[in-house]
């Protein structure tokens, strides 16, 4: 598992990419038009952190970067680029808030539409 790490004078804080993705998530969970995490397409590739909690995100990162992609189902008649603009800035400034850690990049992929009858 990687980790990013903050030095400071004293000493080391490592946070792993699952505590990233944990903060993500419940970011991802609470921006309007977000129905769920999906995680269909996230499973075949191979760095996902396997993990019931985070499913439908993957943490990339080495020591110059961090960037977060996010697998998610969205309502249907709400704006889907307004959708994941607002889904990237929240998400990039609740793990800057939370973490003391800067996102390079927050990747929205929309696996689904949900419809009324399916909420």
């Amino acid at each position: 598992m990687e980790t990013a790490e903050i030095k400071n004078s004293l000493g080391t804080i490592r946070i792993s990419d699952q505590v990233i993705a944990s903060i993500a998530q419940a970011a991802t969970l609470h921006v309007k038009g977000i129905y769920a995490m999906d995680d269909r397409f996230s499973h075949a590739i191979s760095s996902v952190i396997n993990d019931e909690e985070t499913r439908g995100i993957r943490v990339s990162s080495d020591n110059k970067s961090i960037v977060v992609d996010l697998y998610v189902a969205v309502y249907h008649g709400d704006r889907i680029p307004a959708i994941a603009l607002n889904l990237q800035e929240i998400v990039k400034e609740e793990i800057l808030d939370s973490a003391g850690i800067r996102v390079t990049a927050v990747n929205v992929n929309v696996q689904k539409v949900v419809f009324d009858k399916e909420r």
